[in-house]
């Protein structure tokens, strides 16, 4: 049993990203706004395509790679990752996997270290691809292992589906229409919370810089059991209150509190 994590940093909004040909109307920059509706998209369908990221002299390391809202599992697509000190890398960091799904892909790698130059290749083992690969957001960097489990009334299924039901005169259900998946719970460490000098280590990065800015970011809840691996896509809610409580009245201990929603619905089949 894994704690759970947080996917928020990404090497793709600090470093410098090589174009790879990109169709009119989605440009590479759309794969790092952290908005999974702006696509960015290939303006071909040769395989393989290289997304080049240059650290410069802002090395970077990373142990996890995701994206959300692309179309790599239908495109039968493979996704390799590499890194180096030189230009192009060819060290393989990631071995090429494919993607099971076209909704949120998260894997996670041994990291190699901080390196200036990366690159994303995207593969097609049957060229060329039957449509131009696009992806809606992609992370790649250094993940947040929490150092507390989720409190115990926490639902480790995390998932439901929003709908739009209907009804006759009579009262007779007539179906209903789904939008899609919803993320929506407290995460929680509970009432023993977490050690301070975790916050000062991780936590209060990820909350003052990223998650109260309302910025997405993948969670999953536990990377060793199959039924919790799942990466969710999702945000603290634009009313809710992240809250860092003092436990017994020590500051050596503190809870934490925070609501959040689903950043993208992935559809119901």
């Amino acid at each position: 049993m894994a704690k759970p994590s947080l996917f928020y940093l990404s090497m793709l909004r600090t470093g410098t990203l090589t174009d790879p040909g990109s169709a009119a109307g989605y440009p590479i920059a759309n794969i790092k706004d952290m908005k999974s509706y702006t696509v960015w998209k290939s303006n071909g369908v040769t395989s393989p395509i290289n997304i080049d990221i240059d650290n410069g002299g802002s090395t970077q390391n990373a142990d996890y790679i995701a994206f959300v809202n692309h179309n790599l599992f239908t495109n039968g697509a493979t996704v390799e990752v590499r890194a180096d000190t030189f230009t192009p890398p060819t060290t393989v960091r990631l071995a090429a996997f494919s993607p099971a799904e076209d909704t949120v892909t998260l894997r996670t790698l041994t990291a190699p270290g901080a390196l200036r130059y990366w690159r994303i290749v995207i593969t097609d083992p049957a060229p060329p691809f039957a449509a131009a690969p696009s992806i809606g957001d992609l992370y790649l960097g250094m993940k947040t292992t929490l150092t507390e489990y989720m409190t115990p009334g926490f639902d480790p299924f995390f998932d439901g589906v929003e709908v739009a039901g209907s009804r006759s005169e009579g009262g007779h259900a007539l179906g209903a229409t789904t939008r899609g998946h919803t993320h929506r719970a407290r995460l929680s460490f509970g009432a023993a919370g977490a050690a301070r000098a975790d916050y000062t280590a991780t936590l209060n990065a990820f909350i003052d810089n990223h998650a109260n800015k309302r910025q997405p970011f993948f969670f999953v809840l536990d990377t060793d059991d199959t039924d919790f691996d799942t990466p969710r896509f999702i945000r603290h809610t634009d009313g809710g209150h992240i809250s860092r409580m003092a436990v017994g009245g020590s500051w050596q201990r503190l809870t934490l509190d925070m609501d959040v929603e689903e950043a993208y619905m992935e559809p119901v089949v």
